[in-house]
């Protein structure tokens, strides 16, 4: 998504300043045909505000990140700390089911399936970390937030077309081992303890989805309350059932950015 914007504040500033420059040549343009020197003018203006508007795109794509994290900071007091995603080992798996269940009740895989998908891909669940910092030292490291975010395989995908997993039930096949068996994502289990803790885990999730976007892979989620619901539907999200009915609490749902790569031969809380 971050690529596709900047492309486009490229190509903004690339057409504006084609234009300016046809605007200044005036007198070399005017030797094969008559314009009015009026258009010239416009020509200037249009290009140079094309150019302008493109800059700005591409400032504010390198600095919204960080602006968005400090302002954030400022803004809920919480200057000495930063949030930090780290990548779920085996031995964090029985505290973030513990974690989970506090917030999904039984709605939540098992520890054991939850074992088998870290084995087939070591990002599968993504733990977001408050680290509080006090005189330059580390004085405190607390779960904040966490998502899951699985590769999945073609049978993974079919079987959530149908209607027969959901994304606590996949099998380990389901989840894909390497980028070539990869054809989709799922994401699930969006989780945090505050608003700010929200934000950073929503921030971090963008970011893992981006490169999935960016390819053209379907990411699929099952919304478990209003705030999940809300979430998907703001970003166009359809049920897979039927690849256009508006999401709803506890369906598989889409969303489907452009048509799926063809595979290659070779080897406070969200709620989705």
């Amino acid at each position: 998504m971050k690529k596709t914007f900047l492309n486009a504040s490229l190509a903004l500033c690339t057409v504006g300043a084609a234009v300016w420059a046809i605007g200044v040549a005036e007198d070399t343009v005017s030797k094969l045909h008559r314009f009015p020197p009026t258009l010239f003018h416009w020509l200037m203006i249009i290009g140079g505000v094309a150019v302008g508007v493109g800059l700005c795109a591409l400032l504010g794509a390198v600095l919204v990140g960080p602006v968005q994290a400090i302002i954030a900071r400022l803004v809920y007091g919480d200057i000495n700390s930063r949030y930090a995603p780290v990548k779920a080992r085996n031995r964090d798996l029985h505290g973030l089911h513990a974690f989970y269940r506090e917030y999904f009740g039984d709605d939540v895989p098992s520890i054991e399936l939850m074992r088998s998908w870290v084995a087939r891909s070591n990002s599968a669940f993504i733990l977001i970390h408050r680290i509080t910092n006090e005189s330059g030292l580390t004085v405190r490291q607390q779960l904040v937030g966490s998502f899951k975010l699985l590769p999945l395989t073609n049978e993974a995908r079919n079987a959530l077309d149908t209607g027969q997993v959901t994304g606590s039930t996949f099998r380990p096949e389901h989840v894909a081992r390497k980028k070539s068996e990869t054809v989709a994502y799922y994401v699930g289990d969006v989780v945090a303890t505050s608003q700010i803790a929200r934000g950073m885990v929503l921030a971090h999730l963008n970011a893992a989805c981006t490169p999935a976007i960016d390819r053209g892979y379907p990411i699929y989620a099952r919304p478990l309350t209003t705030d999940g619901l809300r979430v998907m539907t703001k970003y166009g999200f359809v049920q897979a059932t039927d690849g256009k009915s508006a999401p709803q609490l506890g369906r598989i749902c889409k969303l489907q950015i452009g048509k799926p790569p063809r595979r290659r031969s070779l080897p406070r809380r969200s709620g989705l």
